[in-house]
C-alpha cells in the first residue's frame, strides 16, 4: 500500500493545477511546467492583453500569461477530443507540440501587445510572430534550451512547422491558426469576461464536440455547430466594434506611440536621456531577443512617468495626456466618415483649428482600425460536406468581411465646430 501511495504522490508531483476563471482547473504537466516557468515565459506577466482599455473597462489588465494557459488548454482538449473521434490521427510527440505551440504562440508580443507593434516605434522592427522565432532561434534563450531538453533540436523545427503550416495533418495548424483557433476562441471570451462588456457569448465546448478531421487531416465543421459558431462569430464582431475599437482605447493608444515617437526624435539628437532597455527599443539597428526581452509594460511606462519632466514640450504634452483625463481629445461624432471624406475635410479643419490656437499637425489626429469580420483563411471555415459556413449560415454570410471604423479626435473645445466644418464642407 505505502507503494502505490508513493507512486499517486509521483504523479501528482508531476502535475501543476492552475485555477483559472474563465476553465477552472488547467491541468499543467511537468514538460509544460518547464516551459511555464522559464523568464522568457514569465515576462508575459507583465504585458498587458489589451494595451489600454483597462482606461475604459478597469477589470480588464489581464496578461498574455493568462491567454496563453487558457490557448494551451483549449489545444489540449481539442487534441483529446479528436483523438476520441480519429484514433491514431496523431503522433505522440505531435500531441505535445501543438499544445507547446497554443502555449508559446505569444512569446514574441511587445508591451502593450499590439498597440507598440509599429515600425515608427522599434528601429528593429519585426512582427511578434517574427520575434517568437527569433526568441526560439537565440542560442542563449532559456526557452530554447527548455525546448531542447524536452525536445530537442528536431523537436523545435517540427514545432516551427507547424506555427508555418509545413505540416500534415494540417489540423496540427490550424488548432494554432485558422478562422476556429485557440487563440481568438480564448481571447474573445477572456476579453469579454475582464471588460465586463456583456455582447453575447458562445459555447466553447459545443464547438470543440462538432469537430472533425476530412481524409486530408484537415478540421472540418458538423453542421450542428453551425448556430455555435454563429455565436462566435458574432461575439468577435461585437468585441471589435465595442472594446478593441473602443474611441478611448485608440486614442489613449495613440497618445503612447506619439510620446514614443518624440522620444525616438529626441533621442537621436542626444536631447533625451533615456535607458538601455528603451534605447535598444527605439535606436538599435541591431536589437537582439535579449534586449527585446527586456522590454515589458512596466519598463516603457516608467519611462513615460520619468518624462513628465522633459523640457521639451510636445513630449511634455503628450506625457500629460497618458498621465491624467484632462484635456482628452474628442472624437467627431459624424459616424458616416471614411479616409476619403477625411481628406476632403482636412484644409478646413486645419484652419478651425488654428484659429482656435491649437496646432494642427499636433491636435488633428486620425486614425483608421481595421480588422477582419468573416474573412475567409485559405479554405474558410468548412463543414464537413466541402461547404463554407457563408454557403449555410446566413448569420456568417452577413458579416462584412472587414470591420473598418474612421475616428477623427480634435481638442474637445472645438469639436462642435468642428463637426459643423465637416458638415458644411461635405454637404448633408
Amino acid at each position: 500500500m505505502s507503494g502505490g501511495s508513493e507512486e499517486v504522490e509521483a504523479r501528482a508531483a508531476e502535475v501543476r493545477v492552475i485555477r483559472d476563471p474563465l476553465y477552472g482547473d488547467i491541468r499543467i504537466p511537468d514538460d509544460v511546467k518547464s516551459l511555464i516557468d522559464t523568464s522568457t515565459f514569465q515576462r508575459l506577466h507583465r504585458i498587458k492583453q489589451l494595451s489600454t482599455c483597462d482606461l475604459v473597462f478597469p477589470g480588464a489588465t489581464h496578461s498574455r500569461f493568462s491567454h496563453s494557459l487558457g490557448a494551451y488548454h483549449l489545444a489540449s482538449i481539442i487534441v483529446e477530443r479528436l483523438q476520441e473521434l480519429h484514433p491514431g490521427w496523431i503522433s505522440e510527440l505531435d500531441s505535445r507540440l501543438v499544445c507547446y505551440a497554443a502555449l508559446l504562440h505569444d512569446i514574441g508580443h511587445p508591451p502593450y501587445s499590439h498597440m507598440l507593434e509599429d515600425r515608427t516605434i522599434y528601429r528593429t522592427f519585426h512582427g511578434h510572430e517574427e520575434w517568437g522565432w527569433i526568441i526560439l532561434d537565440d542560442p542563449t534563450n532559456d526557452l530554447r534550451a527548455t525546448l531542447i531538453r524536452i525536445i530537442g533540436e528536431s523537436g523545435i523545427s517540427r514545432l516551427k512547422d507547424i506555427y508555418a503550416g509545413r505540416v500534415h495533418p494540417i489540423a496540427l495548424h490550424e488548432i494554432v491558426s485558422s478562422q476556429l483557433d485557440v487563440d481568438r476562441l480564448d481571447y474573445l471570451l477572456r476579453d469579454q469576461y475582464h471588460s465586463g462588456a456583456d455582447v453575447g457569448t458562445y459555447d466553447v465546448q459545443r464547438i470543440f464536440r462538432s469537430l472533425r478531421l476530412d481524409e486530408n487531416g484537415s478540421l472540418r465543421l458538423h453542421l450542428n455547430g453551425v448556430p455555435a459558431v454563429e455565436s462566435y462569430l458574432l461575439t468577435r464582431l461585437h468585441m471589435y466594434e465595442l472594446v478593441y475599437f473602443h474611441k478611448l482605447n485608440i486614442l489613449t493608444s495613440e497618445y503612447h506611440r506619439k510620446v514614443l515617437r518624440r522620444a525616438r526624435e529626441l533621442a537621436s539628437k542626444g536631447e533625451l536621456e533615456i535607458n538601455d532597455a528603451i534605447k535598444g527599443m527605439l535606436l538599435s539597428p541591431n536589437l537582439d531577443a535579449n534586449g527585446y526581452l527586456s522590454l515589458d509594460d512596466s519598463v516603457i511606462s516608467s519611462a513615460i512617468s520619468a518624462w513628465k519632466n522633459s523640457t521639451d514640450q510636445e513630449l511634455t504634452f503628450w506625457v500629460n495626456r497618458i498621465l491624467s483625463r484632462d484635456s482628452f481629445h474628442k472624437r467627431l461624432r459624424i459616424p458616416w466618415l471614411t479616409p476619403e471624406l477625411v481628406e476632403r475635410c482636412m484644409l478646413a479643419l486645419s484652419a478651425e483649428i488654428s484659429a482656435a490656437g491649437f496646432d494642427p499637425v499636433r491636435d488633428l489626429i486620425f486614425h483608421r482600425p481595421g480588422n477582419v469580420g468573416y474573412l475567409p483563411y485559405e479554405g474558410g471555415i468548412q463543414l464537413v460536406d466541402g461547404r463554407d459556413i457563408a454557403d449555410v449560415s446566413p448569420v456568417a454570410a452577413a458579416i462584412p468581411e472587414r470591420v473598418h471604423d474612421t475616428m477623427v479626435f480634435v481638442p474637445a473645445s472645438v469639436r462642435t465646430a468642428c463637426e459643423e466644418v465637416v458638415n458644411s464642407t461635405l454637404g448633408s
